[in-house]
């Protein structure tokens, strides 16, 4: 049998079959619901179904992870099981590569003994060619159902992707308004359930902009609870005295931690619903979990555990500037806490003592300084320092900060802007080299000699002009400002006015895959940090700026999505002037 011989066999599996005859209590799907369908339970009062996590997102290595998972979800027996999206690794346009990926994990899903509904995630469903193959050859994007008078309603946070999308149209939440008004329909059709469940890939309730208010306010006073996944980290939020768990992976990557109050550790789950009752177990391969085992409050405990106060005078008029970071402990867990600091060299900052190493027991607290100076006119590069904290011996957590001299009430953020683009980069796959610079993007730079912003140019759609754009938030969003293009790039413009030649602090968090910045014409090295992809973080650097007017040019590019940049400047006692438009 070939590969794709079996493909076909398993997909006809999704397409829902009245020749397999199951006892009454089986569910009243809607037409095309994505299922692998096996016999159901017909007990009316009691009822289990599993629920599994990502498996991709990294871990392309963990099958066997997947397939324990499998393997245990059988043995116990629940009446069906859910996945909450990302089953392929996905981020394609090839259809061949996606029929190939499929078929891999239908190969490991078909072990299965119960009936199997899955739920599309950002994997899964990456962009409109692999919506449309989810579409032409698994089912809907969304379903609700019910069994056994429980109320499942399975939504797509990747629906956008399906969204007909005119040039310039703005995406205003994840959902989009037919599946908004389904879910609405739906849940005001079966008020009188005895619970109800919502799944889906996203945890959208941590998104001010998704659209998860709707669905919330719809849900109103009933018993419900929520499952979601894409995080591969395990927490149980509480939200309206309801349950909201976030799961963690079934196979898919990420960093373990032996603390299993992280989260950080491959999982499913089972729910029983006996009665009013729902009750539900987090099970790792050989071991079982209470729900609350990695709780929302738990994690905020250990991010207050420590905390780092800054205070640094910057004097340009004497040679050295000098402060010092406070350093505050408390404990309020139930086992012994270490944190362990300890400071990176660097070739301008002094830094006393470098590291410290604090035992805080349950319910004790402790101080500690640290002092640094550092040459006036050369602040930058900004010393960083790494700081772990073990929970019980184990290590629970391992951060790093940035010292940063500046305070945040003297950052002005760049809202106001010239923007001109989408240029067309030129590629529809991402180099193999995170840090290779795509041609299209290094080829055409025409603010180097300053903007004309009359001038119009070839985009990549038609003729584009410099356009204006006031930004609501301090962080630019190109993707909404460009029309949400995919492998573009495009220009940001604005101006700083000083009243002399001076130097002065300035930083940028990049949101894109490649960025470059320019004063006056003149590229600015500092202000680009090669990362997971070309650009990415915060950069920190100082601009030369001269007496007046100077100009502020951004070049951004971007891949598939997540577009945008934060430009910041220490203005401390507002000697500087900012406008879009150089004044006539």
């Amino acid at each position: 049998m070939s590969k794709y011989t079996l493909l076909l066999k398993i997909v006809a599996l999704f397409v829902l079959s009245l020749a397999i005859t199951t006892a009454a209590q089986r569910p009243n799907f809607p037409d095309r619901m994505p299922l692998v369908e096996r016999p159901f339970s017909d007990d009316a009062d009691k009822f289990s179904f599993a629920i599994i996590g990502d498996k991709t997102g990294g871990g392309l290595d963990k099958w066997p992870v997947f397939d324990r998972a499998i393997d245990e979800i059988n043995a116990l027996k629940p009446d069906f099981a859910i996945m909450v999206g990302d089953l392929i690794q996905g981020y394609t346009d090839d259809v061949e590569q996606i029929k190939a990926e499929w078929l891999e994990f239908w190969q490991h899903e078909s072990d299965l003994t119960v009936s199997f509904l899955p739920l599309p995630g950002n994997h899964d469903i990456t962009n409109r060619t692999m919506y449309d193959y989810w579409v032409d050859n698994i089912g809907r994007t969304y379903a609700a159902f019910v069994y056994k008078n429980c109320l499942f309603v399975m939504l797509n946070t990747e629906e956008w992707h399906g969204f007909p999308q005119a040039k310039g149209e703005v995406q205003t939440n994840w959902f989009g308004a037919a599946q908004l008004r389904y879910v609405a329909e739906k849940l005001a059709e079966h008020t009188d359930v005895r619970h109800t469940f919502v799944l889906l890939h996203k945890p959208a309730w941590l998104y001010e902009d998704s659209g998860w208010t709707h669905i919330e306010t719809a849900l109103g006073e009933r018993e419900y609870t929520v499952f979601a996944g894409h995080f591969h980290n395990l927490t149980l939020h509480t939200r309206n005295d309801r349950r909201y768990f976030v799961l963690g992976a079934t196979g898919g990557g990420f960093t373990p931690q032996e603390a299993t109050e992280a989260g950080a550790f491959d999982h499913y789950s089972i729910v029983t619903v006996d009665n009013a009752e729902v009750n539900i177990a987090i099970i790792e391969p050989g071991n079982i979990y209470p729900p609350d085992i990695a709780t929302a409050e738990f994690k905020q405990q250990i991010g207050n555990l420590v905390t780092f106060q800054s205070h640094f005078n910057i004097n340009r008029d004497e040679p050295v500037s000098s402060g010092n970071l406070d350093i505050a402990l408390e404990n309020m867990l139930e086992k012994l806490v270490t944190v362990d600091i300890a400071f990176h060299p660097s070739e301008n900052w002094h830094i006393s003592p470098s590291k410290l190493t604090f035992d805080i027991r349950p319910g004790q607290s402790t101080k500690g300084r640290v002092a640094f100076s550092v040459p006036s006119d050369a602040l930058t590069p900004f010393p960083v320092y790494d700081y772990s904290i073990l929970y019980g011996g184990e290590e629970l957590a391992r951060r790093r900060n940035l010292i940063h001299p500046i305070d945040v009430s003297d950052m002005h953020a760049l809202k106001n802007w010239m923007l001109l683009g989408p240029f067309d980069l030129g590629v529809t796959a991402a180099p193999a080299n995170p840090n290779e610079v795509l041609p299209n993007f290094l080829s055409t730079v025409p603010m180097k000699s300053g903007a004309v912003v009359d001038k119009t140019y070839q985009g990549q759609t038609g003729e584009i002009a410099w356009q204006e754009h006031r930004s609501e938030t301090e962080r630019l969003n190109l993707d909404n400002a460009f029309g949400n293009p995919e492998w573009a790039f495009g220009y940001g413009m604005t101006h700083i006015k000083s009243p002399d030649a001076r130097h002065v602090f300035a930083q940028i968090g990049w949101g894109c895959n490649l960025g470059r910045l320019f004063l006056n014409g003149v590229e600015i090295p500092a202000a680009s940090v090669p990362g997971t992809h070309l650009f990415s973080g915060w950069a920190h650097f100082e601009l030369p700026l001269k007496a007046g007017w100077n100009t502020l040019t951004i070049q951004t590019g971007d891949y598939t999505g997540g577009w945008d940049y934060r430009m910041e400047v220490a203005n401390p006692t507002n000697a500087l002037s900012f406008s879009h438009r150089l004044p006539k």
